[in-house]
């Protein structure tokens, strides 16, 4: 027996069970992984350090919550993940998606929000430990990808538009399009009375506009002089990720300067502490406090299909560059347990995040050690560090933000949704304005309605077509397509999709339709190779039409039934309604009419 060859000198993770132990990914490791695993996790841990403050900051959250999230759920991922590369942690629409679910509830940064956020990422996370535990990982499916794409232009516009309050000074902007709007009324008002003058006294601003300047800039700059020295691309790839970490240095510098000066105001991310017992404390206090646990239910469930979903398409993304194979229930324990550890910490909901795993491949990670020596490492770093996150401007962390989820308002998938089915443009359409309108909730749903109710409309009108046979040939094709023949006294009808009570009737009528269309039909054969499934409905549906067309004279033939259906047919006896009419394909009920209209002819 040979053993299959792993390719791109990665995990190639095998099937078994979810909760197996070691990690497959262990048993597969060499030790010639360890340089590019630990490359890969100082560089992930050293990115993590600024998304994780401007995450927890978009959440409404003290940024040691983003911070707490990135520790726990990279080992527990590591443990229980399929993926060799996904990175594990605090991500931008699942931070707006805390944001919008909370701030009904509690004030944001209070200590019944933080304590709910941890609610709610344990509450994620024992959610999805249940599903991966039932094997329902088929549920990545659930979401159409124009209802996730649409979900997640519409929230990247909401974050973008929302990162313009802390660039400005304002407190907030809103969570969808009709409360920024007002806000931005209201702002505009005071702007107008104090004049045009006071807007640009505020250091944030200053700071907001340079931060942008230098991460729009500094990408670039480099990506030009590796064209121009001809540099590997991996590495490049790896510096233009940890630029956002200068620009931060840099701001900050900028906005200890301008404070000098009484006139400008730079808000600054403050004094951060790690209090691991904060979160679970001010649950206990919540519980008495009568917090509005309930309403944390939908959320809980929404943010747990968002972040399966889109965890699985990441991952999915580099298993298919790299040969590998993801393991759906597996990603919903791993995902489940980061979750909790999350939780445990006192941190927010987490997920697989895009940016952060390209940026772990490109720096060399070959396996899941990668994320436990990022988790360490950044362990160590906020040990020594921490004290300097006091001196970060909220302003400069909005512009990371604005900057790390620009390139998500992408409509390219609409206009190839709109080009090849609009069905499928409308879910994406009804999404967006479901987020943009109303919430991420809304917009899920409409979405979900909007895409269930276009298959249903789709089933229930099935497509039809009389078929001949291509001359010289045992292939039948639809009659208005191809030059084809036909025998006399015989109708041969292919329906195109599975059978049941949602459009039996469009189906029965259309037969009768095509029946009625030609005179001297004696003989009707109804091709089944398409039809995966004849419910009770459509059965006893098909049987009445059988005997409707033998009182007048006509008899009705089956072809190409398929194993599934012909073995319920025989569980129910129903095959011997249809004894001696049932043939095994096309060109044999061909042949054997073939005679019968010949002799009708004849007469």
């Amino acid at each position: 027996m040979t053993k299959r060859r792993r390719p791109s000198g990665r995990v190639l993770l095998q099937a078994g069970s979810p909760w197996q132990l070691p990690p497959p990914w262990l048993r597969a490791w060499r030790r010639d992984w360890f340089t590019g695993d630990l490359t890969a996790g100082l560089v992930v841990a050293i990115m993590l350090v600024p998304q994780s403050l401007a995450y927890a900051l978009l959440a409404g959250l003290p940024p040691q919550a983003g911070l707490l999230a990135s520790l726990l759920p990279l080992i527990a991922y590591a443990v229980f993940g399929s993926s060799a590369s996904l990175s594990v942690g605090p991500a931008a629409i699942t931070s707006l998606m805390v944001y919008q679910a909370l701030t009904p509830l509690a004030a944001p940064g209070s200590t019944a929000y933080v304590a709910l956020s941890a609610l709610l990422a344990l509450g994620s996370g024992l959610l999805m430990l249940g599903m991966g535990w039932l094997r329902m990982g088929f549920l990545s499916q659930l979401l159409s990808r124009p209802v996730v794409q649409g979900f997640t232009v519409a929230s990247a516009v909401l974050i973008l538009l929302g990162q313009l309050a802390p660039i400005l000074g304002w407190r907030t902007l809103g969570q969808t399009l009709p409360d920024m709007l007002r806000t931005v009324t209201v702002h505009a008002d005071a702007a107008q009375a104090a004049g045009a003058d006071a807007v640009f006294e505020t250091g944030d601003l200053w700071v907001g506009l340079a931060a942008l300047m230098l991460l729009w800039l500094g990408p670039r700059v480099v990506e030009a002089l590796a064209r121009a020295r001809r540099w590997p691309s991996a590495p490049v790839q790896v510096a233009t990720r940890l630029w956002p970490l200068f620009v931060l240095i840099a701001a900050s510098w900028l906005g200890h300067v301008l404070v000098q000066n009484p006139a400008y105001r730079v808000a600054r991310v403050g004094a951060v502490s790690l209090d691991f017992g904060a979160a679970l404390e001010a649950l206990g206090q919540g519980a008495g406090a009568g917090l509005d646990f309930w309403g944390l239910l939908m959320p809980v469930v929404l943010i747990s299909l968002v972040s399966f979903v889109s965890s699985m398409s990441v991952a999915q993304t580099f298993a298919l560059r790299h040969g590998q194979r993801v393991d759906a229930d597996r990603e919903l324990l791993g995902l489940g347990l980061a979750n909790v550890g999350s939780a445990i910490l006192g941190g927010m909901a987490v997920s697989g995040g895009l940016s952060r795993s390209v940026v772990n491949e490109a720096a060399g990670a070959r396996s899941p050690l990668a994320g436990v020596i990022t988790s360490l490492f950044l362990a160590v770093l906020l040990w020594c560090f921490l004290p300097w996150i006091a001196y970060l401007p909220k302003a400069a962390l909005a512009a990371v933000i604005i900057t790390a989820v620009v390139g998500l308002v992408d409509i390219k998938g609409l206009r190839a949704a709109w080009a090849y089915d609009r069905a499928d443009a409308w879910a994406f359409v009804a999404t967006a304005l479901g987020v943009l309108m109303v919430g991420f909730d809304a917009g899920i749903l409409l979405g979900m309605a909007w895409s269930l109710g276009a298959m249903i409309w789709r089933h229930s009108q099935p497509h039809m077509a009389e078929v001949g046979r291509l001359p010289g040939t045992a292939h039948f094709r639809n009659v208005q397509r191809h030059d084809v023949e036909q025998l006399d006294g015989v109708l041969m009808v292919r329906v195109d999709e599975s059978l049941d009570f949602t459009n039996i009737q469009r189906v029965e009528a259309r037969f009768c339709e095509l029946v009625h269309a030609r005179d001297g039909i004696d003989h009707i054969v109804l091709l089944l190779s398409a039809v995966n499934h004849i419910d009770h409905s459509a059965m006893q549906t098909l049987l009445e039409l059988s005997d409707n067309l033998r009182e007048q004279g006509k008899h009705l033939y089956l072809a190409e039934i398929k194993g599934p259906v012909m073995d319920r047919l025989k569980a129910c006896q129903l095959d011997r309604s249809f004894e001696g009419r049932v043939f095994m394909s096309a060109q044999h009920a061909w042949d054997a009419l073939s005679g019968l209209s010949e002799k009708g002819n004849s007469k």
